[in-house]
């Protein structure tokens, strides 16, 4: 294959490409690709304390209609390691058609997927099992 052929490898998460969102105590990271899908209009918010501040649900509320729990954490876990769904399937043993369709909803993680999950990134299996 000549060398304008190859394909470049892609990094949908480079430096300053991720949102990093704290709702109590707990810190998610959020890719900024998808985080602009979930916009929200400022006379939506229903403000209390500070002008800059508001909850987690209401930036998220779209998030669960479109995702699963499962499929978000793993895509948020994906995002936190810094790895491409190729890199990602790859160290689960799973192909990364399979992880688009766990992060995606259209199929279940699993107990076995979950608990190579555990494993690798030490994270809790259950939080992946629906």
């Amino acid at each position: 294959m000549s060398e304008h052929m190859k394909k470049h490898p892609i990094r949908a998460h480079s430096s300053n490409a991720t949102f990093y969102i704290t709702d109590h105590h707990i810190t998610y990271a959020i890719p900024k690709n998808i985080a602009k899908k979930y916009t929200i209009e400022p006379n939506k918010l229903k403000r209390k304390k500070s002008r800059n501040s508001f909850p987690a649900k209401i930036l998220f509320e779209k998030l669960d209609k479109k995702f699963t729990k499962a499929g978000a954490l793993l895509k948020g876990l994906r995002a936190r390691e810094n790895l491409s769904q190729l890199e990602f399937a790859k160290k689960i043993n799973v192909t990364q058609a399979n992880l688009s369709k766990m992060e995606n909803g259209h199929r279940s993680i699993g107990k076995i997927i979950a608990k190579r999950i555990e494993k690798i990134f030490n994270v809790n299996y259950r939080y992946f099992l629906e």
